[in-house]
């Protein structure tokens, strides 16, 4: 009897498989298996594969597989082809391996074409149906028939073509589209969570400040759930095993981080105004007739009251000292005063030059706070995206995250950034519209009510698909940002 061959475990992210040592060697030639993943000897303990002796060879590129034997085609009563070659009537010789997510996988099995393929070769490509396939022992593990590799799930691999083509088209108005259905087909959570939302802002201040944290907790659950390509995950956190941390108090620290991040500075700036910190204004410089002005008024100095007292003074210090006790009196001030004020109005520039120094320090203040305003609206969608697939208050209040962020999405960013602020604009309009509309309804000391609360349900709706396109955004650009959303 010919010896058993050895039986080889290998765990990779994939699955635990069972093969022989030839195979695993040919694995590991063809980078299906790292040296980090974990192998087994029969029943021995879990070690790493770069730490077998008898795979090393493998991992430096020392070991040469043998090539395939040449067999004839068999047909066994299974339905499943010998494994080494194709029928020769049907037979496509396949000179490279292509992985399944390059190929175009047909929709039939390759000896059945009436039956649907559930499983496809994940080196040949070639689809099987469930009977066409070698089993490992008496496991579920599928092996091609035709080149003895492991076979992946049909439906699987489909569904990740499907995803990386849709990945790799482009972000534009077709994601627009998706953003905005996106919130309609979760009926249910749209209503329970637009009727939540709205009540609570009529309940005061307390009431606005859980909605708050109500609607930064879904957008931030919708930005994490799409940006991994789950469109079919409901938008309304999972509540059946209420967490205090992940459902109350990480939304409400993620919305004050973007707060920070994008508005922060402008509030500090309006602030530092109403408290003084920083003055709108300028105090105007003297000019040389004023500066002289100013020391005459002065009065006259110690040295000067000396000079008065002196009966030996010298005429010209007197002199000096005498001008500016004759300052002093009421009726040279008022001289004086009119004499200044008759200067300034026969010099026309005279307001012009005291208005410059408050003009400059105004256009200066302008400046700053239309910067600032600039930032926040720029900013603030990707606040709220680094808020959503960080779920972290340090990485949102580190503008150098958000801005690193903004240089790897490239275009996908500004095409986001442009279709969120329309977004914006037609909330605002449809808003207006219905408090016109609403406007009869308006009660003393309660407002309008109704209005509120439908402006309230409008609110939440554009807020998920604002958190659904930022979401798409990513997804678009995981290449881009060496994130593996698989």
């Amino acid at each position: 009897m010919s010896a058993q061959p050895e039986t080889w475990r290998v765990s990779t992210i994939e699955g635990i498989f069972e093969t022989d040592l030839e195979t695993l060697k040919q694995w590991i030639i063809e980078g299906c298996v790292l040296p980090t993943d974990k192998v087994s000897k029969g029943t021995l303990n879990w070690i790493d594969a770069g730490r077998v002796p008898k795979l090393k060879a493998a991992f430096n590129g020392e070991f040469e597989p043998a090539p395939p034997p040449v067999i004839e085609p068999q047909v066994d009563q299974g339905g499943w082809q010998t494994p080494g070659v194709e029928p020769a009537e049907t037979t496509t010789h396949h000179s490279t391996h292509q992985p399944p997510a390059a190929a175009a996988p047909t929709i039939a099995c390759h000896n059945h074409p009436d039956a649907e393929p559930k499983f496809i070769c994940r080196m040949c490509a070639t689809p099987f149906c469930q009977e066409c396939p070698r089993f490992v022992g008496s496991s579920k593990i599928a092996v091609c028939p035709l080149c003895g590799d492991l076979c992946r799930s049909f439906a699987e691999v489909k569904t990740r073509v499907a995803r990386s083509e849709y990945q790799s088209s482009g972000f534009g108005f077709d994601d627009l589209k998706a953003a905005a259905r996106y919130p309609l087909q979760h009926k249910s959570a749209l209503l329970g969570g637009a009727l939540m939302y709205g009540l609570l802002l009529l309940a005061g201040f307390r009431g606005s400040l859980f909605a708050w944290m109500i609607m930064f907790g879904c957008i931030s659950h919708v930005i994490s759930q799409v940006a991994w390509g789950r469109l079919d995950r409901s938008f309304m956190p999972d509540f059946s095993e209420f967490s205090m941390w992940e459902d109350v108090v990480q939304p409400m620290f993620l919305g004050v981080g973007i707060t920070i991040v994008s508005w922060g500075p402008m509030i500090v700036l309006i602030l530092a105004l109403l408290l003084g910190v920083v003055r709108s204004g300028a105090v105007a410089p003297l000019s040389p007739a004023g500066q002289q002005q100013k020391v005459e008024q002065q009065g006259p100095s110690h040295e000067d009251l000396s000079v008065l007292m002196d009966p030996n003074a010298d005429a010209k210090d007197l002199e000096k000292a005498n001008q500016k006790v004759n300052q002093l009196r009421p009726g040279a001030q008022i001289a004086r005063e009119a004499e200044q004020s008759k200067q300034e109005t026969d010099d026309p520039t005279t307001m012009v030059k005291q208005l410059l120094p408050f003009l400059g320090a105004g256009i200066f203040l302008a400046l700053v706070m239309l910067v600032l305003v600039a930032w926040g609206i720029f900013y603030y969608p990707m606040a709220l995206t680094v808020a959503g697939y960080t779920q972290s208050f340090l990485s949102v209040v580190n503008p150098l995250v958000g801005i690193d962020t903004i240089r790897r999405m490239g275009s996908t960013y500004f095409k986001a950034f442009g279709m969120v602020i329309g977004i914006q604009f037609v909330s605002v309009i449809i808003g207006g519209i219905v408090a016109v509309i609403l406007s009869p309804l308006s009660l003393p000391f309660m407002g309008n009510l109704p209005a509120n609360f439908i402006n309230g349900s409008i609110t939440f709706y554009f807020n998920l698909v604002i958190a659904c396109l930022l979401g798409l955004s990513l997804y678009k650009s995981a290449d881009r940002l060496g994130i593996n959303f698989d």
